[in-house]
């Protein structure tokens, strides 16, 4: 399957990656690799999520990181909606343009 990063997942990326080069850019760095080797993996196995509350949704949490995917699956497609801390508020996150 194709993996497909909404607008909000790129922002989420892009915002994850400034925060940690803050204190260390090899850390930065670090965090991207294993969080693209997990979208690798979620479209070997799009399935390797758990049911959230929207029937549409599933959510992974990526190994060795307090990151979480909230993403679906439309046709070939494993849509990315977010890339979110665990300590972030998920709803309110979700809410925010996460479908788009």
């Amino acid at each position: 399957m194709r993996v497909v990063l909404t607008p909000s997942a790129k922002e989420d990326l892009k915002e994850i990656r400034q925060y940690i080069s803050k204190e260390s850019p090899q850390g930065a760095k670090t965090v991207a690799e294993k969080i693209k080797k997990s979208l690798l993996l979620l479209a070997e196995q799009p399935h390797i999520g758990h049911m959230t509350d929207d029937d549409e949704v599933l959510e992974w949490h990526i190994p060795g990181l307090s990151y979480t995917l909230p993403y679906r699956i439309i046709n070939n497609e494993v849509q990315i909606l977010r890339v979110f801390h665990e300590s972030q508020n998920k709803s309110l996150m979700l809410s925010k343009n996460s479908h788009n």
